[in-house]
């Protein structure tokens, strides 16, 4: 019985190792990619996802990363699409904006990128959506 319980001790820890790894993996490979209104991390975001000027990359940590100007910004139809296809193409798993429209939405789930909606400084909105993740 006392080896019984050694090895289901031991397996707990391999598993807790493991899942530990698996999170902090996950973080490391999280690319946030938010739409401002302009290239500083201290921007507001944009309310519109499709049509914004500029995009700023982070990493799962926070960190400032780049900021891109939205090659969609000016179509006249298919903004959306043509977005979520650029964030795809830049490896963004999470997209932050004030407000993102149906069709692009439709497009981000098919690129399996995640989105939210939110006001306020780039920055300090991403720090505070990875603090809640």
């Amino acid at each position: 019985m006392t080896i019984t319980r050694i090895q289901c001790i031991v397996v707990n820890l391999v598993l807790f190792i493991l899942f530990g790894f698996a999170v902090s993996a996950s973080a490391n490979s999280m690319k946030i990619a938010v739409a401002t209104t302009g290239p500083e991390k201290d921007a507001a975001i944009s309310q519109q996802a499709g049509r914004t000027p500029f995009f700023l990359f982070f990493d799962g940590k926070g960190n400032f990363l780049e900021a891109v100007e939205n090659p969609s910004k000016d179509l006249s139809r298919g903004a959306g699409q043509s977005t979520a296809s650029f964030i795809a193409k830049k490896g963004a798993t999470l997209i932050i904006a004030g407000s993102i429209g149906y069709k692009m939405q439709q497009a981000l789930r098919g690129y399996r990128i995640e989105y939210t909606e939110e006001t306020g400084v780039a920055y300090d909105v991403v720090q505070t959506v990875i603090q809640d993740r």
